[in-house]
């Protein structure tokens, strides 16, 4: 029982998303772990594991990341509260540019915003599934999640950026494949490089 205890309470240390910071959204989570991926370093559909453009590898360890699906957070190297604003206004000015995106809530998270692609006809077909949802900010640590071109998405995981969701191309809530974790940022180096992320996720949101 004392387990069980443990568990809830390091659940809810995560804060909100996605679920209802409740013992049944507890429940849910529990019962969604089974379905996690085992392999959150390999996408299916790219071409191959590797880098498929020019990005920068990440230095030093991964971040480790709680055991549970949703929500899906990290904890440790955990970003500070402005490197996390720094973040928020690189997507918030994307959305207030004259481009093709809007900010609105986040369908995956339930709360918080996202950056949209106004024009859904006009999405990639890895945006399409997420009905225009490209990424949003978790602005508890400072991660992300992203959607991203498959060949794109395998090459921020092979340089050790990020990780796939653990129920990426799972049914059971509709995620597309190329559904990516970015870890959040240690220093303003690291923030340089994930905006650059960003900014491909961005460029090749549309058709």
């Amino acid at each position: 029982m004392q387990k069980v205890k443990n568990d809830y309470a390091a659940w809810i240390e995560l804060g909100p998303g996605g679920l209802p910071a409740n013992i049944g959204g507890w429940l849910i989570t529990t019962a969604l772990r089974p379905l996690s991926r085992r392999d959150t370093m390999r996408v299916d559909g790219a071409a191959s594991p590797g880098l498929h453009w020019q990005i920068e590898h990440r230095p030093g360890p991964r971040p480790t990341i709680a055991p549970y699906p949703i929500p899906h957070r990290q904890l440790t190297h955990l970003a500070t509260s402005a490197l996390i604003d720094r973040l928020t206004a690189s997507v918030t000015a994307e959305a207030r540019s004259n481009g093709p995106f809007h900010l609105a809530r986040s369908r995956f998270e339930r709360r918080g915003d996202a950056l949209y692609v106004s024009d859904i006809g006009a999405a990639a077909p890895w945006i399409s599934r997420t009905k225009g949802e490209v990424l949003h900010v978790h602005e508890s640590e400072g991660s992300l999640h992203v959607v991203m071109q498959p060949d794109d998405a395998q090459s921020v995981i092979s340089a050790g950026w990020g990780e796939l969701h653990p129920l990426a191309g799972r049914p059971v809530l509709g995620l597309p494949e190329t559904y990516v974790f970015l870890y959040a940022p240690r220093d303003a180096d690291d923030a340089d490089r994930i905006e650059q992320i960003i900014r491909r996720a961005i460029a090749t949101a549309t058709t």
